[in-house]
């Protein structure tokens, strides 16, 4: 059960690295594993671990390497979109924090090795009617996620995390990027509440704890509270134990042996079939559009055990995870029949990076 996301994990890991280790891998499994990594952005990293392969010149392993060049390509574009789409906030007075993506693209070996799609930006609440409208104006000449604070990343304070970033040139530009240990944090909380479908987000947080400073202050990492440390160290530990990443110096409450029994399986098995990506596909608003066809992947809006722990604010632990699931498909639907009569109400997202 589970053997393509096994085979996901086996290439992935250590990918990241300067010197990758050694793959042994068959033609066959390159071709199993070559589809599910150009879907969830880690083409350019498997590439990465084939070139030095037995399989390099197979078919599959050239779709990895044509992947890696247009993420290559795609990364100095994006840089050039930042650059422009922080001075145009800047004209205005408005400082935006930058999220995920760039600010996790400049830690590999490679900025094509780390594709991302949306500039994720954080903005300060007063700040963030100025901001969308400003952004608004420009249509579709950018792909900016704007976050009002940091809301939508476990809702921590904004004057705090705002304090303790930093500034970060990229060329011309200077841009704020969150602390090393509210980044590693943010990227833990983001892959647990987006049900860790996405073997690539995982890559980050390996990076993230092997690119750490020696003055990297766990304590402040870990979050204020027992639920935060939780999923913290159980994020760290799914990265040791399926991507080979380096815990050494780590402390044993940041990086649990001890996962709760469901949540391994619970990745693996969303890496197999990605419901959070289907949902994306196929929202609740194409119901009444298309509704055999919606009904038919009706299976991917039942919440996985991660997601739904994580939207109720709950403990990693071995209590039983269908209450949570079903609390969580209860305020999912409460909150769709609330909004759909006003017309205001649409599941419909972009696949986040």
């Amino acid at each position: 059960m589970h053997d393509s996301s096994k085979l996901v994990a086996r290439v992935l890991a250590g990918a990241w690295r300067k010197i990758p280790p050694a793959l042994e891998i068959s033609p066959a499994e390159i071709e199993t594993v070559t589809p599910l990594l150009l879907q969830t952005g880690a083409a350019a990293l498997g590439w990465r671990r084939v070139q030095f392969s037995n399989v390099r010149n197979s078919s599959a392993a050239i779709q990895l390497k044509e992947a890696y060049r247009y993420h290559s390509l795609q990364a100095a574009i994006r840089e050039n979109q930042i650059q422009e789409v922080v001075e145009l906030l800047a004209s205005r007075g408005v400082e935006p924090v930058l999220v995920k993506g760039w600010a996790m693209a400049r830690h590999y070996v490679e900025p094509g090795l780390r594709p991302y799609g949306d500039i994720d930006l954080c903005v300060g609440s007063d700040q963030y009617l100025m901001a969308r409208t400003l952004l608004a104006a420009e249509g579709r000449r950018y792909r900016v996620d704007l976050h009002r604070a940091f809301t939508k990343f476990g809702n921590e304070p904004w004057h705090e995390l705002y304090s303790r970033s930093r500034p970060s040139r990229i060329e011309r530009v200077s841009v704020r990027i969150l602390a090393a240990e509210d980044h590693l944090r943010l990227l833990c909380f983001h892959f647990l509440r987006e049900g860790a479908w996405r073997p690539l987000w995982l890559c980050d947080i390996a990076v993230a704890l092997e690119a750490r400073s020696a003055d990297f202050d766990w304590d402040l990492c870990l979050g204020p509270n027992a639920r935060s440390r939780e999923w913290v160290a159980c994020t760290i530990g799914l990265a040791r134990c399926l991507l080979q990443a380096n815990v050494d110096g780590v402390p044993l409450a940041a990086c649990t042996e001890r996962m709760p029994s469901w949540l391994l399986p619970s990745v693996l098995k969303e890496w197999d079939v990605r419901s959070v990506y289907q949902r994306h596909r196929f929202p609740m608003a194409s119901a009444w559009r298309r509704p055999i066809r919606f009904f038919r992947r009706l299976r991917y809006h039942w919440p996985s055990p991660i997601e739904a722990t994580i939207h109720l604010n709950g403990r990693f632990n071995e209590a039983p995870r269908l209450p949570f699931q079903l609390g969580a498909c209860a305020l999912r639907s409460t909150n769709y029949l609330w909004r759909f009569p006003n017309g205001t109400y649409s599941l419909a997202r972009n696949v986040k990076n």
